[in-house]
């Protein structure tokens, strides 16, 4: 018994200690990408068990509030993110927006910035990319309580068009049929889902009218939040720098030592989401509950992953 405890607990110190190793080499990779894009860099890093939450509003007001924002400098938001809450993601927007000021907010997008960071993403006055970003959809996700599942809100909206235009062109009679197709269609919530997706539209062209979007007409905006938020068949839906660039996002694809520099930072992100799923993996199978999410502190920033301590 004594042997296993004390391998249990050298086990544990290996773990911490590779994680301190793994955040310090993201560290120094920041500063490389600090001295090549020329502007201070804010890692804000989710795994993908984390996301966009209102708590991160709070996190990254407090780490600014102790880091500070470099005089005269343009500030570079590193994210990586599968998504989160819309109106977390639009406050962490206004606030940065507001923040910087005259200087520039460059949102550097090694890999992923899903839904909810696409729209934070939307808050920069340029998006900063790598051959291989990912943007996505911002069409809200909602629960249905009939399935226990979450769907577009859009998606909704569609279905129930859909199934009225059926119902007439097959003339079905039977009240019975007709509740049974109803049946799983929230038609209460119906006026909310259109709401929810006018609201996160009406988020998105706030940001970008600030930054990216400034000296566009009100209608392109409205445009591009438009498709944004209701052109898409799938939540999924990649949306590569290409394509958001057709839409009217301004990005740029880095090259050379800039390239290099953002890769190298994306390694180390994905080096340290490597080694918590190998922790977390066997967790899946003895514990009813994966450890909380929680910020991990570091000098460019902070990164959320479940708690390796707990």
């Amino acid at each position: 018994m004594g042997l296993r405890r004390g391998t249990e607990v050298t086990n544990e110190s290996i773990r911490l200690t590779e994680l301190r190793e793994l955040l310090n080499s993201i560290n120094q990779a920041a500063t490389r990408v600090e001295e090549v894009l020329k502007c201070q860099v804010i890692i804000l890093a989710f795994h993908e068990l984390a996301g966009i939450e209102r708590d991160v509003v709070d996190d990254l007001e407090f780490y600014i509030r102790e880091r500070g924002l470099q005089e005269g400098r343009d500030v570079c938001i590193v994210l990586h993110t599968w998504g989160g809450d819309a109106d977390a993601a639009y406050h962490i927007g206004i606030r940065l927006q507001n923040l910087v000021k005259d200087r520039k907010l460059i949102m550097v997008v090694p890999r992923l910035a899903k839904s909810a960071g696409t729209l934070l993403a939307c808050a920069g006055d340029k998006i900063y990319a790598t051959p291989i970003t990912e943007l996505g959809p911002v069409d809200p996700q909602v629960l249905v309580p009939s399935t226990g599942r979450y769907i577009s809100a859009r998606r909704i909206s569609d279905s129930l068009k859909q199934v009225i235009e059926t119902i007439e062109e097959t003339k079905i009679s039977s009240q019975q049929v007709v509740q049974a197709i109803f049946s799983n269609i929230p038609i209460a919530e119906m006026g909310h889902f259109d709401s929810l997706l006018k609201h996160v539209k009406s988020l998105l062209e706030e940001v970008l009218i600030k930054r990216m979007g400034r000296g566009q007409n009100g209608k392109r905006i409205a445009e591009i939040a438009e498709k944004l938020t209701k052109g898409y068949e799938y939540h999924g839906k990649v949306l590569h720098v290409d394509e958001a660039s057709t839409i009217g996002l301004s990005i740029e694809v880095l090259e050379g030592d800039k390239l290099d520099a953002v890769y190298s930072l994306y390694k180390g992100i994905k080096d340290l989401f490597d080694v918590v799923n190998e922790v977390l993996e066997p967790l899946l199978y003895k514990v009813p509950t994966l450890p909380p999410i929680r910020p991990y502190r570091i000098d460019h920033g902070l990164i959320y992953l479940p708690s390796l301590e707990e």
